[in-house]
């Protein structure tokens, strides 16, 4: 190919690339609005996807034709054109990967859908605009869906209302649009058959947390293995977390100023011990879980539908939230006889004022701060906020269901009137509601504005992440109440600490960073210059006419094992040269442009306290000091992805004994090949998804077919002990990708090695011990090395499957440094885990290939 190019004229190539080019350009997709067309105002929008998605593409398409026919009357107004895309993420909250590279890039939305709680922890940052002057243009403004407080719940306002704790200064953020509260579902034939009843003979549900406890054991069955067939309550089946506990006994996340993290206060503590009683009284938060995997899916909450094990009868009472109507119950539970009221409260705070009962949760417009078009995405948020826009939405989607025999459930609204007027068009009025639906809704409802939300705060999607931690570790008895919530606080207070105090070093000067980054390329290139003519230069030196003594350079030895191809050690761009620049050109350029930079800002960050959204401060090795020894998660994660590595034998082990079935020279082995090969071209994320049901510990295929031999098997992604394992076993599935290289060095063996050594009287196994594997030693030196980067890279398997679950059990490095870069906004923090990283790896790698010399073998 090389020998192609080079005889290759100049022109021939230059019309090549040209055509190249051209073919490119063709096949580039056009845009159907061209740039800056007059008249035409293009607003970016990131938001929903699912379902509800096209209902909202109708609205938003009211919009556009909206403002045509306001162009028409008035040529000034614009004419709105809407760019939707998606969050593409699981969680567009927890994980807004798109959203941040977006802002950063300077390409941002013009409007995004966010969840409120998480508007405060980004407004601090600067991410999103303040909206307390479009709001003011709404204060004369009578129609009740206008942008008003009065005519919002007073829980969703106050959500989206951020104060600076440091300079007091308050700000809106988010104008609230969908809502979600909680309530207390209980199935009434199961409380009916247990004997749960009034005097009028109904249903009787739990009025105080005793009450519950002991209805929940009770109400829980078990089969003849001790394991859940049905379950009476569990306190984070649902959606309630330790969030709800705490409000009902008293208990606040936060002081009143907002400086102090109370997550370890007294009324939290016994809130989270009587968590903690309930899952012990059913036997422990180790079955519960894996009551709750069966519901196909190897994370703890069920997917909505007809698989929901609430719908299925096998869970007599859950806290959950609002969306249960529309998703589930309306859909699905048409048959199932039961109702909705209040949570019980602890008996010390039964009839006090000031306990929630629910907590309330739900999204909001915002426009981010750099947003290119701030009037057009405030008037697609005041159009999307109004009566009309839900009225499109709600109609689209009751015809939609309608069409499948189902029925339809608004969501609810942050607008008082808006939700009303939704209640009353498509619950009251509706004779196909049942009874049991209508009030439920109405109960929801009535709870929206007394509810508590999620403290505004700059550290919130920390704060969930570590109350949910907190649990866990009490609930499963790692450590107490009160340590977990401690350990939790410490967490919480110093993340906040940062933020009330932030660093005062020394902004770092980008604008040189392409200066020195350019300036170390060069250096580096005339280093690598010197060193490749190093000996032809003294040579040159030496045979100087005007040299009175030569320079004492021993080039002997080099001359000794001189190439055979002239010139290789002389000058550095001979012709014999040309073919080689050639082929690595693109690699060397793609190493400038787009690698070497990002390595050399990665080194630069690594010592400042950067969130991508502000400028970066130099703060020298503070980040280090917070790995090694503030942080409680870090050797943890150093654990877990260090047991990983016990899968690197057994999977090179596997997957030579598949290469060594398959060197046998017998009929279709090319197909068998295929076959064992296949696994390993499915994408992770697929495969991922099929392990989930594989594992499932009731009905997965793995457990069934071990009970066939009697064996019971055990919870698998559920259990701390069983869920690194589970992925090991995952892993072995794709052996058949390194069957392929062990193929190759078999292939490479030559048979008369064999043949001389079956002449000997060697065995099968002498011949493989004496013979194969000595001649497969670099093969496994490849393996080895490139396995444990594997290893130590690993991520989506956690991402997908566990979320870094059970207890962390399966939170990996690779998954610790993406949440402290992309969820917790601490990059600073997350490049000093990678250099970290790096340097393991790389002093793992180096060890390796140094003790390689004493077992690897490689022929003459």
């Amino acid at each position: 190919m090389t020998v192609l190019w080079l005889k290759m004229s100049g022109w021939k190539f230059l019309l090549v690339a040209l055509a190249v080019i051209a073919l490119l350009w063709f096949l580039n997709p056009e845009r159907a609005i061209k740039r800056n067309e007059p008249g035409i105002v293009e607003i970016v929008y990131l938001g929903e996807s699912g379902p509800e998605a096209a209902s909202v593409e109708e609205a938003m398409r009211e919009f556009e034709a909206q403002s045509q026919a306001a162009h028409e009357e008035n040529p000034a107004h614009p004419i709105y054109k809407i760019i939707k895309g998606q969050t593409a993420s699981r969680d567009p909250t927890a994980d807004p990967t798109r959203f941040l590279v977006s802002v950063a890039g300077g390409r941002p939305p013009d409007l995004i859908l966010f969840d409120r709680y998480a508007v405060s922890e980004w407004a601090a940052r600067g991410a999103f605009t303040k909206l307390d002057e479009f709001v003011a243009r709404e204060s004369n403004n009578p129609a009740p869906d206008a942008i008003r407080l009065e005519n919002f719940y007073k829980s969703c306002w106050d959500e989206v209302i951020y104060e600076n704790p440091t300079t007091h200064e308050r700000g809106i953020y988010g104008i609230p649009e969908r809502v979600d509260d909680r309530a207390f579902f209980y199935n009434k034939d199961l409380l009916k058959r247990a004997g749960f009843v009034n005097a009028s003979g109904e249903a009787q549900p739990p009025r105080t947390w005793e009450e519950l406890e002991q209805m929940a054991v009770k109400l829980t069955e078990h089969d003849a293995r001790g394991r859940i067939t049905q379950l009476g309550f569990a306190p984070n089946f649902g959606n309630a977390w330790l969030y709800l506990y705490a409000w009902m006994n008293g208990g606040q996340f936060l002081s009143d100023e907002r400086r102090r993290c109370t997550l370890n206060a007294p009324l939290i503590v016994q809130a989270l011990e009587w968590m903690t009683r309930v899952y012990d009284s059913l036997g422990g938060a180790q079955k519960e879980f894996a009551f709750e995997g069966t519901a196909q899916s190897g994370q703890r909450s069920a997917p909505p539908g007809e698989l929901d094990l609430f719908v299925q009868g096998k869970v007599a009472m859950k806290i959950d939230g609002y969306w249960t109507f529309p998703e589930v119950l309306a859909q699905y539970g048409q048959n199932l006889n039961y109702a909705v009221t209040l949570p019980p409260l602890p008996a010390n705070a039964a009839g006090k004022a000031n306990r929630g009962y629910s907590w309330v949760s739900g999204w909001c417009y915002a426009i981010p701060s750099t947003a290119r078009q701030r009037e057009g995405a405030w008037e697609l948020l005041r159009f999307m906020c109004s009566q009309r826009a839900r009225e499109i939405i709600g109609e689209s989607e009751r015809l939609r269901l309608q069409s499948i025999g189902r029925i339809y459930v608004p969501t609810q609204n942050a607008n008082r009137h808006i939700n009303e007027w939704a209640f009353q068009k498509y619950i009251a009025s509706d004779p196909a509601i049942p009874t049991k639906l209508r009030d439920g809704v109405k109960l929801l409802n009535d709870l929206i504005g007394t509810s508590p939300f999620r403290p505004v705060t700059p550290v919130g999607q920390l704060l969930f992440n570590e109350q949910k931690r907190a649990t866990e570790n009490a609930i499963f008895h790692k450590m107490t109440a009160q340590e977990a919530l401690n350990q939790s606080t410490q967490v919480v207070q110093s993340a906040l600490d940062r933020v009330l105090s932030p660093s005062r070093g020394v902004v770092v000067p980008w604008k040189y960073f392409l200066v020195v980054y350019f300036l170390l390329i060069a250096v580096a290139a005339i280093a690598i210059y010197l060193w490749e003519t190093r000996i032809y230069r003294a040579r040159a030196r030496n045979r100087a006419p005007n040299r009175k003594k030569p320079i004492d350079y021993n080039y002997e030895h080099e001359q000794e094992h001189e190439p055979l191809i002239e010139g290789t050690r002389s000058r550095c761009f001979r012709s014999q040269w040309a073919g080689g620049w050639l082929c690595a050109s693109p690699w060397i350029i793609g190493f400038i442009l787009f690698t070497g930079g990002p390595i050399l800002f990665a080194i630069v960050v690594s010592f400042c306290d950067y969130d991508i959204l502000n400028p970066a401060r130099f703060v020298g090795l503070v980040n280090y000091r917070w790995m090694f020894s503030r942080d409680p998660l870090f050797w943890k994660v150093i654990g877990n992805t260090a047991y990983m590595v016990i899968g690197i034998p057994f999977g090179m082990a596997l997957s030579l004994a598949i290469a060594l079935l398959l060197n046998l020279e017998v009929r279709g082995v090319a197909v068998w090949r295929t076959f064992f090969y296949l696994p390993s071209i499915v994408p992770i994320v697929a495969s991922s998804i099929l392990w989930i049901w594989i594992f499932n510990p009731r009905i997965g295929l793995l457990n069934n077919a071990l009970a066939a031999f009697g064996v019971h098997g055990p919870n698998w992604l559920q259990d701390e002990h069983t869920s690194k394992i589970a992925l090991i076993l995952m892993g072995l599935w794709s052996a058949g990708g390194g069957m392929i290289i062990w193929l190759a060095g078999l292939r490479g063996i030559s048979a008369s090695y064999y043949e001389a050594a079956a002449l000997d009287g060697a065995n099968a196994w002498q011949r493989f011990r004496t013979i194969t594997l000595p001649l497969l030693t670099p093969y496994i030196l490849f393996n080895l090395i490139m396995g444990l980067i594997a290893t130590l890279q690993i991520f989506t398997q956690s991402f997908i499957m566990t979320q870094g679950g059970p207890i962390d059990s399966t939170l990996f490095y690779a998954y610790y440094l993406f949440n402290n870069a992309f969820r917790f906004l601490q990059m600073g923090y997350a490049s000093a885990l990678g250099w970290f990283l790096f340097l393991a790896v790389f002093l793992l790698t180096l060890a390796q290939l140094k003790l390689s010399k004493r077992w690897v073998h490689y022929e003459e």
